[in-house]
């Protein structure tokens, strides 16, 4: 078919399509009921795009060139610019402070264990180091970091375990067994005195004749017109000399007379103490208590001691005098900065730090901080705040006495140094298990520093006979688990400890004891390790605080000390609307629940930790 005949085909098929057949021109439509010429779409091929040529030849035009290259600039450049700008705003915005890196004594709470009280392993009624041992998995259930034990040597000799308590292995074993489970262990350490079993003593009061190399072991004088040298009071009452016949001379005894004071003017003494320190430190203890720390030395001419105006009662009673010259001296400074030394020697040798505690036990709170450092020199890494001792709630404005407390020993602190608190000693009332013991217990776990607890206050133990170092209370079994049945204690147990016992407050998820753990616990948040301390809305019924950390959770922690029950409206301080149950005092306290903070309503002894 040629050219000409195929165009007068298609010529002809069109005219098929734009002319009616069979139907009328005006209806537009086919005879049969098709669709007319208008409604029908012709059919066109599909778009194939440029060939690989075609496009290669308009991208290389002009236009498309300086496009894509204006394209590609404007990318490259936007990119840069968001870089840059992260980098300026990384630079120039204003940072966290880092969060300071805590030793060991600053991150966790320390248990003070009175040895004798704590558990008897061998039946004979007194509390030893292995009965101590025995008890290393709860040590560590109440997330305390630090044991501190009573002073594991005799007042007969500093070098060797007193057989009350147990061997030189029990000592050993209980390292082991405490640095096991990650606890570290602080002795006491008395260097004020030895017993006049010592053998130092036994041959320092024997003669004073100059070839006596233990002659001025001790602090020696002679009396007048048959006295005491002077009018020194010891602490426990009465005279502070006691007469030797051997030696025709008196010896001082701060404490009782069987405790006479070492002489620190001597070389030889200070050299042998501070081998007592080492001998322990090289034993693994990772830390000591200095006891009577600011009565080690004393003045040098015996000068008497002036009255104190404020006193009015038995002439005879230490608190009658005044005690310039004899605590807190110039030279007690310096032997603390000699026992820091010596100490030190274990950390340069590559081992761990040794912490040092001073108990100083003085009511100046100025001047019981200058045990930190003195001249510019550091002494006690930690210098024991027995502020809190007084905290028994109810009584006159407990919230704002306990504040202003709190507050005074925070502003005397040296800079960089860490406040600690304690609420029980064996030489002091426990706060005990009355209305007011778990608030206690949450204030000294949550406050600002370091904690130290006193063995038993975790389950609320009283006193007995107005003791404070009774057996500790195991199990509701025959003398508490304290020591094997029929044996009688050294002390009397209470009558109590049928009911207040660790056994039965382990099982209640309500107990003091769980508030203990579940506080203890939230000292590992960042706001309680590293966090500011300030005023919540303290009154005289409630002491309230913030402790607040950039980028970490805040709290309120507030507790009703007082004897009423209190609302108060925590917003106007600047508080949000609510807050967060994280703990409460009496573990009924729904956790998570919300309380509104413009009505926070505590009952008397409750106290509350809220999130925010």
């Amino acid at each position: 078919m040629s050219a000409n005949d195929l165009d007068k085909a298609e010529q002809g098929a069109a005219e098929k399509l734009t002319k009616p057949e069979n139907g009328s021109p005006e209806d537009g439509k086919a005879a049969d009921g098709g669709l007319d010429a208008d409604e029908v779409e012709p059919k066109l091929a599909p778009f194939a795009g440029m060939g690989k040529e075609e496009l290669l030849k308009v991208s290389s035009e002009p236009f498309w060139v300086y496009t894509r290259w204006t394209l590609l600039v404007l990318f490259w450049l936007a990119w840069i610019a968001m870089l840059v700008g992260a980098i300026v705003i990384i630079v120039t915005a204003p940072r966290c402070a880092p969060r300071p890196e805590l030793e060991w004594w600053e991150h966790g709470g320390f248990l003070r264990v009175f040895t004798r009280s704590f558990r008897d392993s061998d039946g004979n009624g007194i509390g030893d180091l292995k009965g101590i041992e025995e008890k290393a998995d709860y040590l560590k259930e109440l997330n305390v970091k630090s044991v501190q034990i009573s002073a594991p040597y005799g007042a007969g000799n500093f070098t060797d375990v007193d057989p009350d308590f147990g061997t030189m292995a029990d000592f050993d074993s209980l390292v082991a067994a405490l640095h096991d489970k990650g606890l570290k262990l602080v002795v006491d350490f008395d260097p004020n005195h030895s017993g006049m079993d010592h053998p130092w003593f036994v041959q320092s009061a024997a003669s004073k004749a100059d070839d006596n190399a233990f002659k001025d072991y001790y602090v020696w004088a002679d009396g007048v017109g048959g006295n005491p040298p002077n009018n020194w009071l010891s602490v426990t009452g009465g005279p502070a000399w006691n007469y030797s016949a051997a030696r025709d001379q008196w010896y001082l005894h701060t404490f009782q007379p069987e405790q006479p004071d070492l002489n620190y003017r001597n070389a030889d003494v200070r050299a042998a103490v501070m081998d007592a320190l080492r001998f322990w430190a090289a034993r693994g203890a990772d830390g000591f208590r200095l006891t009577s720390a600011k009565y080690l030395v004393e003045d040098a001419a015996l000068t008497d001691e002036p009255a104190n105006p404020n006193y009015s009662g038995d002439p005879g009673k230490y608190d009658s005098l005044s005690h310039p010259y004899t605590t807190n001296t110039e030279e007690t400074h310096s032997l603390l900065q000699e026992f820091r030394t010596t100490l030190d020697e274990f950390a340069k040798d590559g081992d761990s730090y040794r912490l040092l505690l001073a108990d100083v036990m003085d009511a100046n709170v100025r001047q019981v901080v200058k045990y930190y450092s003195s001249n510019g020199t550091r002494e006690a890494d930690i210098v024991l705040n027995y502020d809190l001792l007084a905290m028994q709630g109810g009584g006159d404005k407990p919230g704002n006495k306990t504040f202003g407390r709190i507050q005074s020993w925070i502003n005397n602190l040296p800079d960089g140094k860490r406040a600690n608190w304690m609420i029980g000693s064996e030489s002091s009332p426990r706060v005990g298990g009355g209305l007011y013991a778990r608030a206690a217990n949450l204030l000294l776990l949550l406050l600002p520093g370091t904690p130290l607890a006193y063995y038993g206050d975790e389950i609320g133990m009283a006193d007995v006979n107005g003791l404070s170092t009774s057996p500790m209370q195991w199990n509701n079994t025959d003398n508490a688990g304290f020591t094997d049945p029929g044996v009688a204690p050294w002390t009397p147990l209470p009558q109590n400890y049928s009911a207040v016992n660790v056994g039965t407050q382990k099982q209640d998820a309500s107990s003091i004891l769980s508030m203990f753990m579940a506080a203890a616990a939230l000292r590992d948040e960042p706001a309680f390790q590293w966090g500011g301390f300030s005023n919540g809305l303290t009154s005289d019924s409630v002491l309230s605080f913030r402790r607040e950390h950039a980028g970490a959770t805040s709290y309120l922690v507030a507790a009703n000390l007082g004897a009423v029950a209190t609302t108060q409206d925590y917003t106007a301080a600047g508080f949000p609307a609510e807050g967060t149950v994280v703990l409460s005092t009496g573990m009924d306290r729904g956790k998570d629940e919300k309380l509104k903070l413009n009505a926070l309503a505590l009952q008397p002894g409750e106290a509350v930790v809220l999130s925010y």
